[in-house]
């Protein structure tokens, strides 16, 4: 199992605490950081940190090594720190590539991915899953949580989300509940977040991580993300390629990008979050 290790203290804050945030004149920011979890097809499990930004009316979910080299650029680091956070980004081989505007704009999602050598974003519906709230009751990062189940591009979800973090965001597009969704997995126990960080935010939210996208609907991407990620290296095609450069690592690793985009070969297989 290999993990990509948090440069942060996990530590969770009180539900007491967020009440009281909440109740302040001014924008409040919070940041949960999730554990994603994928069952990959040789058996064993790739896991990666990712993280929902939380604002009043909207949130993001990425990548959370994303996440740190986007927030070293937001806060002038050293040029030093900032090409050690986005060398990291490059090699990551588990990064999860879909950013999640949550209600941006207004009553929409909007999804920017990655299909090598091109960025994408297309939008849908704010809350595109009908949730059925079920009976049950959970603890997770110290919050009570209640069950509910809904479907979604081809795969049933269960989640448990909290009243006590009233804001109706989650992990990835797990959205649209009367709380924050702390905890996620698919039937199969393929997919699965779980939040193990919540705490107030210091880096401001970056609502469009990737310039010059090509506009797409969902289900486009969808299809040819899936197609696309069953060979990376052979799906490219030749006449779309204009430059494409080794990067070498004095670890004795490299990175690989076509036009400037890294080209990701996932080690162990990729197991789509949508099937259709």
């Amino acid at each position: 199992m290999k993990k990509i290790v948090l440069l942060i203290t996990a530590i969770c804050l009180t539900s007491e605490t967020f009440g009281q945030k909440t109740s302040s004149s001014s924008v409040d920011e919070y940041e949960c950081i999730y554990e994603y979890q994928m069952k990959n097809d040789k058996g064993s499990s790739d896991v990666t940190s990712t993280i929902l930004q939380i604002g009043r009316n909207s949130a993001i979910f990425s990548d959370y090594t994303a996440f740190q080299a986007d927030s070293a650029i937001a806060c002038k680091a050293p040029k030093s720190e900032i090409q050690k956070f986005k060398t990291r980004e490059k090699r990551n081989d588990l990064l999860f590539d879909q950013s999640v505007s949550q209600n941006v704009p207004k009553g929409k999602l909007t999804v920017y991915s990655v299909i090598t050598p091109n960025y994408y974003s297309y939008t849908e519906s704010a809350n595109p899953i009908n949730w059925n709230l079920s009976e049950g009751i959970d603890t997770i990062c110290g919050y009570t949580c209640q069950k509910a189940v809904g479907e979604y591009g081809g795969r049933t979800w269960t989640v448990w989300y909290s009243t006590d973090i009233p804001a109706s965001f989650g992990p990835w597009k797990l959205c649209g509940l009367p709380g924050l969704v702390l905890a996620a997995k698919d039937s199969e126990g393929i997919h699965k977040f779980k939040a193990i960080t919540f705490r107030k935010s210091s880096t401001p939210m970056n609502f469009k991580p990737y310039t010059n996208t090509i506009k797409t609907s969902r289900e486009q991407f969808v299809k040819a993300k899936n197609k696309f990620e069953q060979n990376p290296m052979g799906n490219i095609p030749a006449e779309s390629i204009s430059e494409m450069t080794i990067q070498k690592y004095e670890d004795g690793g490299h990175s690989a990008l076509v036009n400037g985009v890294v080209l990701r070969v996932r080690p162990n297989g990729y197991v789509p979050l949508e099937l259709k």
